[in-house]
């Protein structure tokens, strides 16, 4: 059964759906104000929301997950290391955050119970393919019309309200504001196709000019000087107005940088990841944006999945998104960092080697901090026994 519903490729839904003029089937409403349609595909055609999604969900897939034990690194379990088996780690992780941001939900099948007791895979299901609903209290979850308890599901829901078991995601929650940004994407791709604003304006002096007459006029137009043709024009009775138009009279740069700035709020990025215009960075804003981007558009995801991956663990380890590995400073900051670790006594040597990904060194005098002499009498007492050993 598993292997038959992982493997379906299309699935319908009889109640709740939408359907727009091109035979498109959504859960989300298409009633935006922009006249757009808003569904994943389209919404992540816009540049800016396309950057944020991938860059929050390449971000938190690239963090190494450890398995953590009375705050102690241990093996890292099948789960966290390859959570579904035919992809890579990075690729798992990348969607599950991108659905959950899109969508509102990231859904999982979860795989076999290893020796532990424990499921050691996960099998990501597409949430426009999930149902969830209570009963009796607890969640029940319909996957093409196959039910599964929720001991069989990984969920992870994005922002909830009160008295909800889904997530709310981009999709539904910001449909206005993604279907404005995808008709000023639109616009500009029209606009240098030359398609916003008629070339010319043909005036007639005709007052009884019917729609098939001035249809005709029209065509025969295009026909002999549309494109590239440089024929003279010989017209009786009729005017040609030429009409001109420019981003800039049309707001078009104005608005695709009001529009990043809105996806940002959106996704809670800065807006100069997204490429909004920022004359005033400087180093320390660097550093500042990017602790930013860590607290305000990762970290509520990492917390989210690192509960929902800790449920899937025995009981007393947890899994944790290793978060140094997003904020490593410039090499000489770092080393800088390193030596008053040491200096101060809460570090040792291999503390910053394992830092560093470097193997410890040997011998445990090496972890006792920096080496200090005090006298010419201690300076004396190595070199003999350097002259000894010999």
């Amino acid at each position: 059964m598993l292997h038959k519903l992982l493997t379906r490729q299309r699935v319908t839904f009889p109640n709740g759906n939408s359907v727009d003029g091109y035979g498109r089937i959504s859960r989300n409403y298409v009633d935006t104000w922009a006249g757009t349609y808003v569904d994943r595909w389209s919404a992540l055609s816009v540049p800016g929301v396309w950057r944020g999604v991938n860059l929050i969900a390449s971000a938190i897939a690239g963090l190494p997950i450890d398995a953590v034990r009375n705050n102690q690194v241990i093996p890292t379990p099948p789960i966290l290391s390859r959570p579904n088996p035919p992809e890579t780690r990075f690729t798992t992780i990348q969607a599950a955050v991108a659905s959950a941001i899109i969508d509102g939900n990231f859904y999982a099948v979860l795989g076999p119970l290893g020796p532990n007791g424990y499921p050691e895979t996960i099998y990501p299901v597409d949430p426009m393919r999930v149902k969830c609903k209570y009963e009796d209290g607890r969640r029940v979850y319909e996957i093409d019309h196959v039910r599964f308890d929720q001991s069989e599901i990984m969920h992870v829901p994005g922002f909830t309200m009160p008295g909800e078991h889904i997530g709310v995601g981009l999709l539904t929650a910001q449909r206005q504001g993604l279907g404005m940004s995808i008709a000023v994407n639109e616009y500009a791709a029209r606009y240098f196709n030359g398609g916003t604003t008629p070339s010319v304006v043909l005036h007639t002096e005709n007052p009884d000019l019917s729609q098939e007459d001035a249809d005709l006029i029209k065509q025969k137009w295009l026909m002999h000087y549309g494109g590239r043709s440089r024929e003279p024009a010989v017209l009786g009775g009729i005017k040609v107005e030429p009409l001109t138009d420019n981003a800039g009279d049309s707001q078009l740069v104005e608005s695709r940088q009001f529009d990043l700035t809105e996806i940002a709020n959106m996704l809670g990025i800065p807006p100069y990841y997204l490429g909004a215009p920022n004359s005033s960075r400087t180093y320390s804003n660097v550093q500042e944006e990017q602790m930013q981007l860590l607290r305000f558009a990762l970290m509520p995801w990492i917390v989210r999945f690192e509960q929902a991956l800790s449920d899937l663990l025995p009981r007393g380890q947890v899994a944790r998104f290793n978060v140094d590995a997003f904020l490593r400073p410039a090499t000489l900051d770092r080393y800088q960092a390193h030596k008053i670790g040491i200096d101060a006594g809460f570090l040792t040597v291999d503390d910053v080697r394992k830092i560093e990904d470097l193997e410890p060194l040997e011998g445990e005098e090496l972890d006792e901090g920096p080496l200090e002499i005090d006298d010419e009498e201690t300076v004396g007492d190595m070199q003999e026994t350097e002259e000894e050993y010999l």
